[in-house]
């Protein structure tokens, strides 16, 4: 394990839009993450508080660099976190990282320290009204740039691929693309890193952050479901959540962390009152010009880019599970089509929707909905005809 963890220093370029987070490992890995805000040049309307959002930004990405050398010490070169803050971060690290830390077979309880100074920040910025919503590719995000439209909100993503290119396309919304660029040391083959999941999407919440600030809005309309609140299992007491950064939880904590420095800031789930079931029906019934762009399969969104799908793999966690939850709400044959094949007449894919349905195992560690959904989805489907001959069906409604 190593020493000392160092957050090293970051720097925004206003004339280039490219923000740069350099991190340190006990001097013998050396990590630099780029994020490049398009528009440049930037008109900084209130720079401390540009600032302050970067600070934070730079120690939530950093969870992706701690998870791969697991250091004793947190070390922060920049400006010292408040006590509040660091309470912030502990949380967010141990909570984001408990995916990582069951599949790794270790225990991060009582091992994540970020020091901090007493003080206060007095700066504030109220930010001028508009929303972004943020683009992944999936059946969500298209429901809630429809059920948005009469508010003219502005698309936005951290990195592309063609889904969510082709979804931001037919939604007919102005849009803007974030890149952000991994430290290619990270990626390295030859190191010896821990790997595993990371909360990515509270990382992505950072950075939209800081795009309010600079492309004036104030409201980031997520797409994360009531489901998302769902743990998969328990390790010692502690709730393993794949999605915990898109959970209530976090929702609030994040609001708590920047209420006081962007009053009128709001990052919120526009959907979070909806179950995965319902999403699925909106999305049947609202958004058929998306069917042929969308895709959930992470085979589309993977950082090989030499391993990266179009669309669906029809052979995972999430393929299986968007297929089974839109089943009772689409037609069989637009389904398969989109999908590529009828997974629930696939043998093979009957393990992974005994999982689904809570027959076997636990709930995968994707972005699935619960096992009471599942169970209700595949109930549902069970009472149309066309899909009643379909081998799974068949087998795990006897099981079921």
């Amino acid at each position: 394990m190593t020493k000392d963890f160092v957050f090293e220093k970051y720097h925004f370029n206003d004339q280039t839009g490219v923000l740069t987070l350099a991190y340190r490992a006990d001097n013998q890995s050396f990590f630099e993450e780029k994020i490049t805000f398009p528009g440049a040049p930037f008109s900084i309307k209130n720079q401390a508080v540009l600032d302050k959002c970067f600070r934070l930004l730079h120690v939530a990405a950093g969870v992706s660099y701690y998870k791969a050398v697991l250091a004793d010490n947190l070390i922060i070169e920049t400006q010292p976190l408040l006590p509040k803050e660091a309470t912030f971060f502990e949380k967010f690290y141990l909570m984001g990282l408990g995916q990582f830390a069951y599949q790794n077979g270790l225990d991060l309880r009582g091992k994540i320290h970020f020091p901090s100074v007493a003080g206060h920040f007095d700066e504030k910025l109220v930010l001028d009204k508009g929303i972004f919503v943020p683009v992944g590719g999936g059946k969500d995000s298209c429901v809630t740039m429809e059920l948005l439209k009469k508010e003219n909100p502005t698309a936005i993503s951290v990195n592309t691929v063609k889904p969510i290119e082709d979804c931001k396309r037919i939604s007919g919304l102005d849009n803007i693309t974030i890149l952000r660029e991994i430290s290619p040391e990270l990626l390295d083959k030859s190191k010896s890193f821990y790997n595993g999941h990371v909360p990515i999407t509270g990382i992505l919440a950072f950075v939209m952050m800081a795009a309010c600030v600079l492309y004036g809005k104030n409201e980031i309309a997520m797409s994360c479901e009531s489901s998302a609140n769902e743990g998969n299992l328990k390790m010692g007491g502690m709730e393993i959540n794949h999605q915990w950064s898109k959970s209530e939880e976090f929702e609030r904590m994040f609001m708590d962390l920047v209420h006081d420095f962007l009053p009128n800031f709001r990052y919120h789930s526009f959907l979070r009152a909806f179950r995965e079931i319902d999403i699925a029906r909106l999305f049947a019934q609202n958004c058929s010009a998306y069917f042929e762009a969308f895709t959930s399969c992470n085979h589309a969104f993977h950082i090989d880019k030499a391993k990266r799908l179009d669309r669906w793999c029809g052979d995972c966690d999430k393929c299986r599970f968007v297929f089974l939850i839109l089943a009772p709400f689409m037609d069989k044959k637009v389904l398969t089509r989109v999908v590529g094949h009828d997974l629930l007449d696939d043998e093979r894919q009957k393990q992974g929707y005994r999982e689904l349905l809570g027959l076997s195992g636990h709930k995968p560690f994707e972005c699935v909905g619960t096992v009471d959904e599942c169970r209700e989805a595949f109930t549902k489907l069970c009472t149309r005809e066309e899909w009643q001959n379909d081998k799974l069906v068949r087998e795990l409604a006897d099981e079921f």
